[in-house]
C-alpha cells in the first residue's frame, strides 16, 4: 500500500512538473498518428483529447509550419530535446493561434513525444529564437562545389564512396506564382531542411538554382524516397494539391581511381551541365563526366595552348601606392588577351591543369621587359603566380632559370600569389616563397581575407607583403565590421612585420580612411586604371587630405 501511495505521489508530482511547462501532451506513432493526448487540448487546438486521437500530428498545425515541424522530426536525435519552436495552428480549428512546440524521441522506438503550449510573449520570443537558430541554410553553389569536394575526399581516404543527387523542381513561373512567396520559401526551406538532414555530413546540400538542388550522401540514402517526399512536399504547397514535376539525377562517384584534381574537374563540370541542362544532363559516372569534361573543352584547351605559345597576350601596368608618400610603390603587371575574355581564359587555364605553362609565359614576358623596357626608370614590378603554379615543380624550375640571367631582376620585380585556394601543400609552397626571398626576391600574398584559409596561409607561408581582398575595402565606409576586421588585420599584418596593400581603392574618402587605419598602399582606379606603359603622377589633392 506504501508503494502504491509512493508511486502516486511520484506520478503527481510528474504530472505537475509536466503542466507547469506545457499545456498539452501528444504522442505520435511511427506512422504520424496521435495515439496519445493529455491535456488542454480543447483550450489550445479547439476539440478535447480523445477526440485527436487517430489524427495526422501535421494537421494540428498551419500549412506553412510542417515543413518545419516535419524536419523536426526527421533531425530528431534520441533523449536529444528539439525545440521549443513557436508555431502557428491550424485555423479551421484554432483560428490560428500561436503556440510553442517541443518534442523529443527515446532510445528504441519510432514514436515521438510533443509538448504543446499556450504562446506567451516570453516562450514566443524563446521559441522564435530557437527555430531561426535551427532554420537550415542550404550551401551556395561555389561553396557546395568545396564542400562536395571535401566530402569526396574523406569518402576516398575511408576507402568509400558516395553519391552526387539533383533535384529539379519543375515549377513554372506560373506555378511559384500560384504559390505565392511564403509558400514557394516555406517549400524551399523544407527542401534544405531534408536534404540537409539526408546530406553526407550535415551540410553539403545546395540550391544551385531558384529550381535546382544537390546533394552528396552516403549509399545507404535512397534517391528514390526524397524524390517521393519532394513531391509530396510539393503537393501540400500547392492549392489544387497537383504539386511539380519534380525530377532527379544521381551521379555515383567511383572514387577508387580517381585523383583528387580530376575529381574536382569532373564535380565541377557535372555541377555546370545541371545548371545548364537540369536533370537531362546524361552523366552517370564521376569517371564518366571527367571524359565528358575532357572531350567538351579540347578544342578549347588547344586554342589556349596555342594563345600561350604565341604569347598573344598584352601586358598592362597598375600602380602600387605608398598612401604615406603617394609616390608609386611599383606597379602590378596584368594580362589582357588578343582574343576573348581574359578573366575566362586565365579561369579556365586554372581549371584544365593549364595555370603553370599561362604562368611561365607570363614571367618570360615579364621580364624581358623589365630587363630591356624599363631599363631607363627605377620603377619596381609585381607578377602574379597562381597557387595551383607553384605547387608545380617544374614551373619552379623554369622560372628560377629565367631569374638567374639578370642579377639586376631582384631589385626590379617582385612576386604575388594569387588563386591561393589551390595551395594543397603549404609547405611546398613555404619552400618556394623562402628559395625566391633568399635570391633576393619580396612575395605578397592576394586576396587575403576574413577565412580561416587565409589565416593559416599567413601563418605557414613567410610573405611580405599581404594584399587585402577589395570586397572588404569597398564597404569600409558603410560597415563598421569591415573597418574594424581590416583595421585588426594591418596592426597583425604590422606585428609580424608585413606590408599591407589595399585593393579597389576608388575614392578620396576610402584612401583617407586606409591611412588613418595604417594600410601600407594602396591600388586601384583613384591612383590609375590598368595602362599599357607603367606611368602614374601623384594627385596633388590628396596630399592636402
Amino acid at each position: 500500500m506504501a508503494d502504491d501511495k509512493g508511486l502516486k505521489k511520484q506520478r503527481d508530482q510528474f504530472l505537475a512538473f509536466s503542466f507547469a511547462s506545457a499545456d498539452l501532451f501528444i504522442e505520435v506513432s511511427g506512422d504520424g498518428k496521435i495515439i496519445y493526448a493529455l491535456g488542454a487540448a480543447k483550450g489550445i487546438i479547439g476539440v478535447d483529447d480523445k477526440t485527436l486521437i487517430g489524427k495526422e500530428w501535421l494537421e494540428l498545425f498551419s500549412p506553412i509550419d510542417r515543413p518545419v515541424l516535419r524536419s523536426l522530426l526527421t533531425r530528431a536525435k534520441p533523449v536529444i530535446r528539439c525545440g521549443p519552436i513557436l508555431v502557428t495552428l491550424n485555423k479551421e480549428i484554432s483560428d490560428g493561434k500561436k503556440a510553442v512546440v517541443t518534442g523529443i524521441i527515446m532510445p528504441d522506438s519510432d514514436k515521438f513525444y510533443l509538448t504543446v503550449g499556450h504562446s506567451n510573449m516570453m516562450m514566443a520570443r524563446i521559441g522564435e529564437g530557437v527555430r531561426t537558430q535551427n532554420e537550415a541554410t542550404v550551401l551556395s553553389k561555389d561553396d557546395f562545389i568545396d564542400a562536395a569536394m571535401d566530402a569526396l575526399n574523406v569518402a576516398q581516404s575511408l576507402g568509400q564512396d558516395v553519391d552526387l543527387t539533383m533535384f529539379e523542381l519543375g515549377a513554372t513561373p506560373e506555378d511559384i506564382q500560384r504559390l505565392g512567396p511564403e509558400a514557394w520559401n516555406a517549400f524551399t526551406d523544407s527542401i534544405s531542411e531534408l536534404l540537409l538532414s539526408k546530406s553526407a555530413d550535415g551540410h553539403t546540400a545546395s540550391q544551385i538554382d531558384k529550381d535546382k538542388f544537390s546533394l552528396i550522401h552516403d549509399k545507404d540514402v535512397e534517391p528514390e524516397a526524397l524524390l517521393t517526399q519532394i513531391k509530396e512536399l510539393a503537393q501540400e504547397q500547392d492549392p489544387t494539391g497537383a504539386g511539380f514535376d519534380v525530377q532527379s539525377k544521381t551521379v555515383t562517384s567511383d572514387l577508387s581511381d580517381m585523383s583528387e584534381r580530376d575529381a574536382s574537374r569532373a564535380l565541377l563540370y557535372t555541377i555546370h551541365e545541371f545548371e545548364r541542362k537540369g536533370t537531362e544532363l546524361t552523366i552517370e559516372t564521376l569517371n564518366s563526366g571527367l571524359k565528358s569534361y575532357v572531350s567538351a573543352n579540347a578544342q578549347r584547351m588547344k586554342e589556349f595552348q596555342s594563345i600561350i605559345e604565341r604569347t598573344n597576350f598584352n601586358l598592362f601596368f597598375q600602380p602600387i601606392v605608398d598612401l604615406n608618400t603617394l609616390e608609386a610603390s611599383h606597379y602590378e603587371i596584368l594580362c589582357r588577351f588578343e582574343e576573348g575574355d581574359t578573366l575566362e581564359w586565365v579561369m579556365f587555364g586554372e581549371d584544365v591543369g593549364m595555370a603553370a605553362d599561362f604562368d611561365i609565359a607570363v614571367c618570360e614576358r615579364a621580364i624581358n621587359f623589365v630587363s630591356f623596357k624599363a631599363g631607363g626608370t627605377k620603377a619596381r614590378f609585381s607578377v602574379n603566380l597562381s597557387g595551383q603554379s607553384i605547387q608545380d615543380e617544374i614551373f619552379c624550375e623554369k622560372l628560377k632559370s629565367m631569374l638567374q640571367k639578370d642579377s639586376n631582376l631582384k631589385n626590379r620585380l617582385m612576386f604575388e600569389i594569387t588563386e591561393s585556394s589551390h595551395i594543397t601543400d603549404l609547405d611546398k609552397v613555404n619552400h618556394f616563397i623562402n628559395a625566391l626571398k633568399e635570391d633576393g626576391y619580396q612575395v605578397a600574398l592576394d586576396d587575403f581575407g576574413a577565412g580561416s584559409a587565409s589565416f593559416q596561409y599567413l601563418q605557414e607561408l613567410e610573405v611580405d607583403h599581404l594584399k587585402i581582398d577589395g570586397k572588404y575595402i569597398r564597404k569600409i565606409l558603410s560597415s563598421q565590421r569591415d573597418l574594424t576586421m581590416i583595421k585588426n588585420l594591418t596592426q597583425m599584418a604590422k606585428d609580424l612585420g608585413i606590408k599591407v596593400v589595399a585593393e579597389f581603392v576608388e575614392d578620396k574618402e576610402q584612401f583617407k580612411a586606409l591611412r588613418e587605419l595604417g594600410v601600407d598602399y594602396g591600388q586601384g582606379y583613384l591612383f590609375g586604371k590598368p595602362h599599357n606603359k607603367p606611368d602614374y603622377l601623384p594627385i596633388e589633392e590628396l596630399k592636402k587630405l
